[in-house]
């Protein structure tokens, strides 16, 4: 168990249950499980970078609302056999795809949305 004091996992205390959120499918889980590596080293690294509690929350929750859309196209494209690295790389290139529902939403939650995709971006080019 992470120490929450000095982890991400203190403003997301959810985090581990992300893939059941996100699963339509059995192939869903085990797909979504094998992005959370690279989730949660984004969240780390925000974390540490010192981000307010808002802020955070904001990345975090267009973070979660990335990982369900990539599980919908793997889905509904039946794409569980691609690298998910990969799919997650194509995934906030040139900020990002749009999420499921962002026909309500509106300019300033897809803008973060955008903001967050070039962020996690910079971060996996960085990273990896």
């Amino acid at each position: 168990m992470p120490d929450n004091s000095s982890s991400f996992h203190h403003w997301t205390p959810d985090f581990d249950g992300w893939p059941n959120s996100w699963m339509g499918v059995r192939e869903d889980l085990e797909f979504g499980r094998k992005l959370l590596p690279y989730f949660a080293d984004f969240l780390q690294a925000l974390y540490e970078a010192g981000l307010t509690r808002k802020t955070f929350v904001q990345y975090r929750d267009n973070l979660w609302l990335l990982g369900g859309t990539i599980i919908s196209r793997a889905s509904f494209n039946n794409d569980y056999r691609i690298d998910p690295l990969g799919t997650l790389i194509d995934a906030v290139e040139m900020d990002g795809i749009l999420p499921d529902h962002h026909h309500h939403m509106n300019m300033a939650e897809l803008r973060a949305f955008s903001r967050m995709c070039r962020r996690f971006d910079k971060h996996l080019k960085q990273s990896v």
